[in-house]
């Protein structure tokens, strides 16, 4: 895809500048917005509270001080001229904040940078298949690509080492101890289709747990939370929490010939939780984020008249609602305690955490 010519000069522009040009607003839910052109998508923190950003129409990530707007740093994916078409979906950070994995959509492709330096690292081609989503594992063994399949790649994405799951993933989850990958896909029961999530245990990749979401709806993001106790996902128009539980395996194993050693395993609670939302029009997989720990569950939401919720077990998140913006994707900066949003119409916002609630 090349870029027109409005579109190049703005990219042009921005990179000549050192300082990103403050918004005015009387938005109280916003501590700072500053223009952002190139249509900004996928966004991440790094160690120091530096704001990554990716930036789809010059292929580029921009290193950014969220004090000051100041930009510090900036990279060139590809060049237009290549007709490359990366379009930085997701931008997401290793365990200890080193590395930045980038999943390029449409351009087949995921970059992996260095932090802060952003230095390019490593490129993986996937032919015939738009990369939606990277996720690297906590444990630092395994880079996970969500394509027409997930591939699974060794911790440096040098060799592909498997791929899991079934054909056309809809989202994918690492636990947060790395034992666990959850995959989200649509299902035929025969006579139906629906959506499930399938749990793999990373040891051999064997399936361990499979269970419907009860809802045939499109998952566009999932992640584990409250230590690993449950799996959230998020449509358009709901988000879903499914309990997970431990149980004894079905088989025992003998030790020293006599001892028996019940081994236990992780399995699906039988109940979903189901609260209705109403996700920004064209946002992508990062558009929630967990804000302090892993059971307050931050998400976006455009402005709508549907809400409401459904408890079919004990909640195990504690979700809250960032109303009213037209973010692609937002970041938590523990730094600070806000959150971070790019918004493809061009800008960069710091907003204040918003209060727990379940309706507006």
């Amino acid at each position: 895809m090349l870029l027109t010519a409005a579109t190049l000069l703005a990219a042009m522009q921005l990179f000549a500048q050192t300082t990103l040009t403050a918004v005015p607003t009387k938005d109280r839910k916003i501590v700072k917005r500053w223009a952002l052109p190139g249509d900004p998508r996928g966004v991440a923190i790094g160690a120091d509270g530096t704001v990554y950003a990716g930036l789809a129409e010059p292929q580029a990530v921009v290193a950014i001080n969220p004090a000051t707007g100041a930009v510090k740093q900036r990279v060139v994916l590809d060049s237009a001229e290549i007709a490359s078409t990366k379009e930085l979906v997701t931008l997401r950070t290793n365990a200890d904040r080193t590395r930045l994995f980038i999943a390029n959509g449409s351009d087949e492709s995921a970059s992996i940078l260095s932090l802060p330096n952003l230095a390019v690292l490593r490129e993986i081609t996937t032919e015939g298949e738009t990369i939606r989503d990277v996720l690297p594992d906590p444990q630092g063994r395994y880079v996970y690509l969500l394509g027409r399949r997930v591939h699974v790649y060794d911790g440096n994405a040098e060799k592909e080492l498997r791929t899991v799951g079934a054909s056309d993933p809809m989202a994918i989850a690492v636990s947060a101890n790395g034992k666990y990958l959850a995959i989200v896909a649509t299902e035929d029961f025969g006579n139906a289709k629906a959506t499930s999530v399938a749990l793999y245990e990373t040891a051999s990749f064997a399936e361990v747990a499979r269970d419907p979401l009860q809802t045939t709806e499109t998952i566009e993001a999932a992640m584990f939370a409250n230590g690993d106790r449950a799996l959230v996902a998020l449509s358009r128009e709901h988000l879903y929490e499914k309990p997970l539980v431990s149980r004894p395996a079905p088989s025992m194993e003998r030790q020293n010939g006599e001892t028996r050693v019940m081994r236990m395993r992780i399995d699906f609670g039988d109940l979903v939780n189901s609260d209705r939302v109403c996700l920004p029009v064209g946002s992508g997989p990062q558009i929630a984020a967990f804000a302090g720990n892993d059971t307050n569950l931050v998400y976006a939401e455009r402005r709508c008249d549907a809400s409401g919720a459904f408890f079919g077990s004990q909640r195990a998140v504690t979700p809250a609602s960032l109303y009213g913006v037209s973010a692609y994707a937002i970041a938590f900066d523990k730094t600070k305690s806000t959150l971070v949003a790019t918004d493809r119409a061009g800008f960069l916002t710091i907003y204040n955490l918003p209060h727990p609630a379940l309706a507006h």
